[in-house]
């Protein structure tokens, strides 16, 4: 039977800024009796929250803030764990009547971890909305000052290239690829770039106060790749077709 008591917001953050935040979203989170977010465990760093600093910018009371521990590793059993013990806590927010929100940066349908909560909710037929946001790499086009596609382009956005074989494949089968989640390239990127030649645009944490962006493949040799990086790749003209 269905609980129509609380209700659970799925809440888009966006990119970094917090003016591209949605009225709908910021509204919702106004309202909310408590916000969860994501936070890192790290056993060198400690912990550490890229939603926080965009929470606390926009003016919510830290009463309502509640972190979400996850270890950031490509073994997802522990955030599935997490997420689990998340939703436990909810059903008893729920019973008490309280509407909850989970945050995820970006969209709450794109890479976000929200999917490990979601499958619980519907499981056990809990109510819940999901509000879209704006997605790093919609940023990273604005930044770009370029468009990310136009007409019959073909754009692939990806989060898992092997090799510079695979991208280079990649990049032949399409106008423009847009990489995430980049620690795998990050080592013979530039290599790639300079010897290939697309487009290239380059930024980390868009819309924070620690953005970097380039468009020159020679600054990424020694450079050191954060997480947070969108890297967008446009085949060039005259090699299309």
């Amino acid at each position: 039977m269905a609980n129509t008591k609380g209700k659970v917001y799925g809440v888009s953050l966006g990119p970094g800024d917090p003016e591209l935040i949605t009225i709908k979203a910021l509204k919702t989170l106004q309202h909310s009796d408590k916000i969860y977010y994501p936070a890192s465990v790290s056993e060198k760093k400690g912990n550490s929250s890229f939603s926080l600093p965009i929470l606390r910018e926009l003016g919510l009371n830290d009463l309502q803030l509640h972190p979400i521990p996850l270890k950031m590793s490509y073994d997802r059993s522990e955030a599935e764990g997490a997420y689990y013990a998340l939703f436990e806590k909810i059903q008893e927010d729920i019973n008490q009547d309280l509407h909850v929100s989970v945050v995820s940066e970006g969209d709450i349908s794109f890479f976000s971890t929200f999917a490990y909560l979601l499958k619980h909710l519907k499981a056990n037929a809990i109510s819940y909305e999901m509000i879209p946001g704006v997605p790093a790499f919609i940023l990273a086009g604005a930044k770009s000052k370029l468009p990310i596609c136009t007409l019959s382009d073909k754009v692939l956005v990806d989060p898992n290239v092997d090799s510079p074989e695979d991208l280079l494949k990649r990049l032949q089968e399409n106008d423009t690829i847009v990489l995430m989640k980049v620690s795998k390239v990050k080592d013979w990127i530039a290599d790639f770039i300079l010897e290939h030649q697309p487009e290239l645009f380059y930024g980390e944490y868009l819309g924070t106060d620690k953005e970097f962006i380039t468009d020159d493949a020679e600054v990424l040799r020694d450079r050191r790749i954060p997480y947070f990086t969108i890297i967008i790749l446009k085949k060039l003209k005259k090699d299309k077709g």
